[in-house]
């Protein structure tokens, strides 16, 4: 059986087996624009029957199914990291759960290069959208898939790990999902507010909850968060040797997708041949451009990414612990001047080879020494593909403990 099918299987029995308790009705209202929804693209109602249609047929039958969904694309306003109002896309999925109050939740999903292989646009074809349609079914629950900035029917180039972006595109999702719910008359939320994702996910889930807790403690009350094997102190772990080791990498598109990014955000350089040595430097506007995979991107570049430095850039980086590099790669940490309030369990694997396990140590270790509700959860030898599925399953079998769907009156 397909290792996803497998986790769907257990995860919506878990869910099917949840208690009601009691819980306040959320009744923030924002409004603001950040979040109006300028086009729903898709709206599709989808019964349990069609919802397990959806699923492979070697398990559909088994897999518990309980609630009918309505299905929105939707492309929103956000706010990107010049502070200027630009349309972002994702997927709202409301569950028609009549007689409960509901949790809201969203998922961010990993690395995506092209703009057409966000969820968004895939949606039948993507595992995440299918995983979350399920989650929303069985658990009876309004869940977000946001694109991100740049992906999908977004506006501009997709600023990637730019934690900045990554959470203003799920926060302003989330009022999106609020406001829809509000204007159908199609829910009633709970209070509860969940936030889990993978790789680039996990930087965007711990992204997310900072953002929240800094800046949007009032209309966003955290319940629990998982972030799963995300790059989370980049700046000061083993993930910033590669570009300066000879050491193999396995995506090694990974490092110019976050130059562009960090090129965007700081004034580092005024073209990519100051950093990079031909003919990587002429390749990098072409291979990510939003519109090539990363199938394509990976043969563009050197599997030992060290390789594709400028000899002096890295003797630079390697003696000089305030270069630019280092300080521009420190604004994508997300470890420093803050702490945690709601909840946070990090699931990962120490044989990730994507994804060090040392950005979850560094966190892990850096929240709990002031005090954050914080436990890191190895999940073992896998890399970072194996990986993903034990860590959802685990991690959201955690967080489904959580969920208080509560009968209205």
């Amino acid at each position: 059986m397909n290792k996803y099918l497998l986790f769907l299987l257990i995860f919506v029995t878990i869910l099917s087996c949840k208690k009601e308790t009691v819980q306040p009705e959320d009744t923030f209202e924002y409004t603001g624009a950040l979040g109006d929804i300028i086009r729903i693209v898709r709206e599709e109602q989808l019964t349990v029957a069609q919802i397990q249609a959806l699923l492979p047929s070697e398990i559909s039958f088994l897999v518990n199914i309980k609630n009918d969904v309505t299905v929105f694309t939707v492309e929103y306003k956000s706010l990107n990291m010049d502070e200027d109002t630009v349309k972002a896309s994702g997927i709202i999925i409301v569950a028609k759960a009549d007689s409960f109050s509901i949790p809201l939740i969203s998922y961010q999903h990993g690395t995506v290069l092209e703009k057409s292989q966000a969820p968004s646009v895939r949606y039948n074809n993507n595992r995440e959208y299918l995983l979350n349609l399920a989650v929303a079914s069985s658990g009876g629950a309004v869940v977000c898939v946001p694109d991100y900035l740049g992906l999908g029917t977004g506006d501009g180039l997709h600023m990637y790990l730019n934690p900045e972006e990554e959470a203003n595109s799920v926060r302003d999702l989330l009022r999106a999902a609020r406001k829809i719910v509000k204007e159908r008359n199609i829910g009633v939320f709970n209070g509860q507010v969940f936030l889990y994702g993978y790789s680039q996910g996990g930087h965007a889930t711990m992204a997310t909850q900072r953002l929240l807790e800094l800046e949007n403690a009032n209309e966003f009350k955290l319940t629990a968060t998982a972030p799963m094997a995300g790059p989370y102190a980049m700046s000061r772990t083993k993930q910033f040797d590669v570009m300066l080791d000879s050491s193999y990498y396995p995506n090694p598109f990974y490092l110019p997708y976050l130059v562009v990014s960090l090129f965007n955000a700081y004034p580092l350089y005024s073209s990519y041949s100051q950093l990079f040595k031909a003919p990587y430097d002429t390749r990098i506007p072409i291979a990510l451009d939003g519109f090539k995979s990363f199938q394509y991107a990976n043969t563009q570049f050197d599997y030992y990414v060290s390789n594709m430095l400028i000899d002096s850039i890295k003797i630079g980086i390697k003696n000089n612990p305030n270069h630019p590099i280092r300080i521009a790669l420190k604004g994508y940490d997300l470890v420093d001047d803050w702490t945690p309030k709601a909840p946070m369990k990090l699931y990962h694997c120490n044989g990730d080879d994507n994804v060090f396990f040392e950005n979850a140590v560094y966190a892990d270790s850096a929240f709990r020494s002031r005090g954050a509700d914080v436990e890191l959860i190895d999940l073992g030898s896998a890399n970072h593909d194996d990986c993903a599925p034990t860590a959802f399953l685990v991690g959201i079998n955690w967080l489904s403990g959580l969920l208080q769907p509560v009968r209205i009156k």
